[in-house]
C-alpha cells in the first residue's frame, strides 16, 4: 500500500508506542513525529518540510554513539596506562560496521513494522523503493535524529536510546563470545593464544617464573621436575596457576593452558575441572597435586 496520507491519530499513538517501547523515549511534538515519515520526494510535491535533514543528524549521532558505547564497553586504559580494545583493534571496525550498517538498521525497521508510515512522492513510487535496506536504515536515521533535535541533544537520552534501539550489549557480547569460546584452543597454542590475549587488552601480559630440579629434584622414575608459575591480571583480579611436570617446556605450557581456561570460564579437558593452585602434567593429563 502507497501513503500519500500523514498519520492519523490512533497511527501516532502507535507509532509513539513503539518506538518508546523499542528506545525508551517518548516523542512529545507531534509535527516532529509527522516529519519523521516524509521522504523529500513527497515534499518536493507538497512544500512541506522533509526528513533529510533528520536523517543527516542521525546518521552521525548514530556514529558518534556507536564508537562511544563500544568503546567503553571493550576499551579501557592498561596498566601501563596505555589504551587498549578488548576484543582487537582490527575487531572495532567489524562491530561499529555490523551495528550500523543498511542492512541492519533496515532489519530494526522491520522488526518495528513502521516503514508503512513512510510518505512518498510519485518518483519513490514509480521506483518502488519502499523495500530498498537503504529507505528503510534512512527513516531509522530520522527516528534518531529527530530525539536528538526534541531531547535538545540529552546525551543521556540519546545513548539509552540508540543502546536499546541497536541492541549494543547484545551484540557485543557475541562478538565477545565468537572471538575466543569458538576458537579452539589446547595445552599446546595455550601459550600463543595467552600472549594474543594480552596484546588485545583482555589481560597483563603473562609472567613466567621457573624452577629446575636442581631445587625440586627428580621423580621416582629419575625424570627432572621442572616447575612453573603464570600469573597474569584479568579486571584487576590476579590468576595463578603453577604446574609440576618433567621439562620446563611442559611446565609453561600446562600453567599457561590452565590460566587461559580460569580468564575465559571453560573447562579443562585434560583432567578434572575443580580449582587448584598446584598441579602436575605427565603423562598427557592435568591432576591436581595434592
Amino acid at each position: 500500500m502507497i501513503r500519500r496520507e500523514c498519520l492519523n491519530g490512533k497511527e501516532k499513538s502507535e507509532v509513539r508506542r513503539i518506538i518508546e517501547e523499542k528506545t525508551g523515549y517518548v516523542f512529545k511534538s507531534t509535527s516532529i513525529l509527522n516529519q519523521i515519515f516524509r521522504r523529500s520526494s513527497f515534499t518536493a510535491e507538497t512544500g512541506l518540510n522533509s526528513n533529510e535533514i533528520f536523517e543527516f543528524i542521525g546518521d552521525q549521532v548514530l556514529s558518534y554513539f556507536v564508537v562511544k558505547i563500544v568503546s567503553e564497553r571493550c576499551g579501557s586504559l592498561s596498566l601501563t596506562e596505555d589504551y587498549t580494545f578488548r576484543i582487537g583493534e582490527n575487531q572495532f571496525s567489524l562491530i561499529k560496521q555490523a551495528l550500523v550498517s543498511n542492512e541492519t538498521l533496515a532489519k530494526i525497521i522491520d522488526d518495528w513494522d513502521i516503514s508503512k508510515y513512510l510518505l512518498l512522492g510519485k518518483s519513490d513510487i514509480k521506483n518502488d523503493v519502499t523495500n530498498e535496506p537503504k529507505v528503510k536504515a534512512d527513516l531509522l536515521e530520522a527516528i534518531i535524529g529527530a530525539l536528538a533535535v526534541e531531547s535538545n541533544w540529552n546525551s543521556e537520552i540519546l545513548e539509552v536510546a540508540i543502546s536499546n534501539a541497536l541492541k549494543i550489549d547484545e551484540t557485543i557480547k557475541k562478538m565477545i563470545e565468537n572471538d575466543t569460546k569458538v576458537r579452539c584452543f589446547d595445552i599446546n597454542n595455550a601459550i600463543t593464544m595467552l600472549k594474543e590475549l594480552a596484546e588485545n587488552g583482555r589481560c597483563t601480559m603473562p609472567k613466567y617464573e621457573f624452577r629446575g630440579p636442581e631445587y625440586n629434584g627428580y621423580d621416582s622414575d629419575g625424570n627432572p621436575k621442572w616447575v612453573c608459575s603464570c600469573t597474569i591480571i584479568n579486571d584487576k583480579i590476579g590468576l595463578i596457576k603453577t604446574v609440576y611436570a618433567t621439562s620446563k617446556k611442559e611446565a609453561k605450557k600446562a600453567a599457561a593452558y590452565l590460566v587461559l581456561c580460569e580468564h575465559l570460564g571453560m573447562q579443562n579437558k585434560y583432567g578434572p575441572n575443580d580449582w587448584f593452585g598446584v598441579w602436575t602434567y605427565k603423562d598427557g593429563n592435568l591432576l591436581p597435586d595434592r
